[in-house]
Parts: structure tokens; sequence; C-alpha cells
């Protein structure tokens, strides 16, 4: 990205609409204009986004912090690089996703005992749990993968010379 100095947030919510295009539950609101319908996918953007930002802060050792950014003007106050952009957007894909997980509670409290004997929701849930899981080890991944790397770079900020270690 260009040396702005600063990163708009509709920058990675236009992102994060792209990693989400093919769900329309996201974009699509019973009884609500098109216009209304954008402004509260947009909101809901940019709580995933400010979300992700503010976990990304609490996270030692980074090089810049994440929580400088201001929720009116909607600006991150540094330059984001590419690296960074994808995390943050995983990371808001992460938090959507993880959204679901109550309605998980939600559907084996509506079952009765007769409904569950016909139909077991069980499978389901295991899945998209597990689906929940791996996308919280690869977010988690990567956060790691970025921490030991120099932003600007890419470079790895300590490398191990095996070549110290003999063997004995």
């Amino acid at each position: 990205m260009a040396e702005t100095e600063a990163t708009e947030f509709d920058s990675l919510m236009n992102k994060f609409y792209d990693r989400i295009e093919k769900d329309e539950k996201f974009f699509n609101y019973y009884n609500v204009d098109v216009d209304d319908a954008v402004s509260i996918a947009h909101q809901r953007a940019k709580n995933y986004l400010m979300e992700s930002l503010d976990e990304l802060s609490l996270v030692g050792g980074l090089e810049v912090d994440f929580s400088d950014y201001d929720e009116k003007t909607e600006i991150i106050n540094f330059d984001l690089y590419r690296r960074e952009v994808k995390l943050i957007v995983e990371m808001m894909f992460l938090a959507y996703m993880k959204r679901d997980e109550s309605l998980l509670h939600a559907m084996e409290i509506n079952f009765t005992p007769s409904d569950l004997s016909v139909f077991s929701p069980a499978n389901e849930r295991t899945s998209y749990r597990n689906f929940i899981k791996e996308l919280q080890d690869e977010v988690d991944i990567e956060i790691d993968n970025y921490k030991s790397r120099d932003r600007k770079t890419n470079e790895l900020k300590q490398v191990i010379n095996y070549s110290l270690y003999g063997e004995e």
C-alpha cells in the first residue's frame, strides 16, 4: 500500500465483503430497504474490524499499536501492509463466523427428544465447531508468523544458526 500514513476502514471492509460475497444473509435483511441494508452491513463490518484491531492490540511484541484508530473518521492512523490487511480480514471473518456459534446452543434447546430421534443436529454442530476451531488455529498461526517477521521487509526477526549447535 502507498505511504499515506493512514488506512481507511473502507479498504479493509471491502476486502471483507469480497471474502463473504456468497453469504446472502450478511447483506439481506427482512423489511429493510437497500440503503438501510447497506448501512447495517457497513456497521456490522465496522464492528468486526474494530474487534479484530482490538484483539491484535492485545498481542505483545508487535511493531505497531493496532488500537491506534479513530472510530468516528474510520481511519487507522498508520499505513497497513498487504499482509496485515489479509490477517485483519481473516480475523474479521472469524469474528463473523463465531457469531453463529450461539445459534448452535439455541438449536440444541429447541429440539425435543422425539425430534432428535428423527433428526440429530449433532453432526452439523460438531462440523461447525470444528470449522471455527480450524479458522481460529489458522489465525493464531498467522499472528505468530506475523510477530516473528519485520512488518516492512517481511524478513524473520531472528534466525537460528543451527551450525552453532553441533552434534555431541
